[in-house]
């Protein structure tokens, strides 16, 4: 009896067990291709940085670089109606031509509408100085006047911060507005500017240098993003 009884539970295992093997192998299933869906952009941002009062390099010149002035005044190093060779003899109370302008270069299908800002940085004697000690050791009294579609989006938290000026429209690829206007247009130096014990006038410098962001992505706040970006790409 004990032995039939055994059978019987071995045989009530193998029951269970091929049940449960049973109902493995009767699920449903079923799978779909893989679709591979590629993404690819041929679309890109250009920007040029000109100061044609300053060296006479126009957007037109394709060659050279401006921000050197070395390629732009071939042939023009004794034309004085430059900024760049008045400035290698300025004199006190003289008003220098110099007019930072930048345009967005790709008016291509492959172009992008951009929001550009400029970064000012001043030198005296090598030495990096804050725009209003700029101000006060060598420019006219009311110092230099900024365009008002530049707007200054930098705090000056501390005496050596270069000072970022966003641009209030935005550079389409059209001729029409792909241009921005110049942030300024002469360096006034101040009349009664004197030399030093040795009977020379203060050498000094403006470096001025050109970013640009892709436009019109919602919800971005476009001043943030900008010092982000130029703060990430510091050059001086």
């Amino acid at each position: 009896m004990k032995r039939k009884r055994a059978g019987l539970a071995i045989t009530g295992l193998l029951v269970v067990a091929i049940i449960a093997v049973g109902a493995t192998l009767a699920l449903l299933s079923t799978t779909t291709g893989t679709k591979t869906n590629a993404f690819s952009s041929n679309r890109n941002i250009s920007i040029q940085l000109r100061e044609n009062e300053w060296d006479g390099y126009t957007f037109d010149n394709k060659e050279g670089d401006s921000t050197t002035g070395l390629e732009a005044i071939k042939g023009r190093e004794n034309d004085m109606t430059l900024g760049v060779n008045q400035a290698k003899a300025y004199l006190p109370g003289q008003n220098i031509p110099k007019n930072p302008t930048v345009k967005n270069n790709n008016t291509s299908d492959n172009g992008v509408e951009t929001r550009v800002a400029l970064k000012v940085t001043y030198f005296i004697e090598e030495q990096q100085v804050n725009y209003e000690t700029f101000k006060n050791k060598l420019l006219a009294t009311d110092g230099i006047k900024f365009n008002d579609q530049w707007k200054q989006i930098n705090g000056n938290e501390n005496d050596n911060m270069a000072d970022i000026y966003l641009y209030q429209d935005v550079l389409g690829l059209e001729d029409i507005n792909n241009t921005t206007t110049p942030l300024f247009s002469t360096v006034p130096i101040n009349k009664n500017l004197q030399p030093n014990g040795e009977g020379k006038l203060p050498k000094f410098n403006i470096k001025v240098q050109a970013y640009a962001i892709q436009a019109g992505i919602d919800g971005m706040n476009i001043k943030e993003e900008m010092v982000k970006f130029i703060n990430a790409n510091n050059a001086n």
